[in-house]
Formats: structure tokens, C-alpha cells, sequence
């Protein structure tokens, strides 16, 4: 089954109708489910996307964008394990030269450990790092 890994600037972007990207993240939602392919998120992004929207959109909609997210029957969220963490911190160690933050980089590895090679995000930092645009 062909996977998608989605970022939290492209869950934010779906859920805050006032995000430059809005619109255009409903219409990459569309296509993947059209595609039937699954979307894959873990746990430190959805602690990056509650925590956002928290301070961004308040309380109540953190908690909405939380229960849709640990609910969701189009998200699959997969917790991280110990050794995907620390190769994370060996990576974000590694990339002195860019402002890649830890949870991008727990991104990055679990993608790698995956075969996880497109992803749906409004962040350049996933092309840096070598992985191709859903979109």
C-alpha cells in the first residue's frame, strides 16, 4: 500500500480555515484519499499539532484537532519506539548546518525506517532532508 508521511503544518493548514494554505491542503487531502493511500503521523506530531493550535487557536479547538486526530479512520498514528528517538538525536546532532527540529527529525527517521519517501507539508525542511512532495 502506496503511504503518505503528513506533517503538522498540513494539519494545521485543514483545520484553520485563516492558513494561507487551507485551501490547498483540502485539495491534497482529496487526492490522497482518492488515491487510496494511506496517511501515516506519530505521536510527536500529533503533540505538534495540539500544541500549535493550542497556542494559536485556543483550548477548544487544540481538543477538536486532538479527538480528530486520535479518532480518525484516514490517519494512522504510530507511536515511536526508543531507537527511532535516539537515531533521531544522532541525526538532529548530525545536521548542525540546518534548523531541522528534533521532531523533524523523528520525522526523518521513522520516514527512512518506513520506506516512507512522500510527504504532505507545508515545510521545506522535508525536501532537504531528501523526501518528495505529495503534491
Amino acid at each position: 500500500m502506496k503511504r503518505v508521511f503528513v506533517d503538522t503544518s498540513a494539519l494545521v493548514a485543514l483545520f484553520d480555515r485563516k492558513d494561507k494554505n487551507h485551501q490547498r491542503a483540502k485539495a491534497v487531502l482529496e487526492r490522497i484519499k482518492s488515491s487510496k493511500t494511506e496517511m501515516v503521523i506519530t505521536d510527536y506530531i500529533f503533540d505538534e499539532c495540539v500544541t500549535t493550535v493550542l497556542f494559536a487557536k485556543g483550548h477548544q479547538t487544540a481538543v477538536a484537532i486532538g479527538e480528530f486526530i486520535l479518532s480518525s479512520k484516514i490517519l494512522k498514528m504510530i507511536w515511536l519506539n526508543d531507537n527511532i528517538k535516539l537515531n533521531a538525536w544522532a541525526y538532529f546532532k548530525k545536521h548542525s548546518d540546518k534548523t531541522f527540529s528534533f521532531t523533524d527529525c523523528t520525522s526523518f527517521v521513522f520516514m527512512k525506517e518506513m520506506h516512507i519517501v512522500r510527504y504532505f507539508s507545508f515545510d521545506s525542511d522535508f525536501r532537504q532532508a531528501g523526501f518528495s512532495e505529495y503534491y
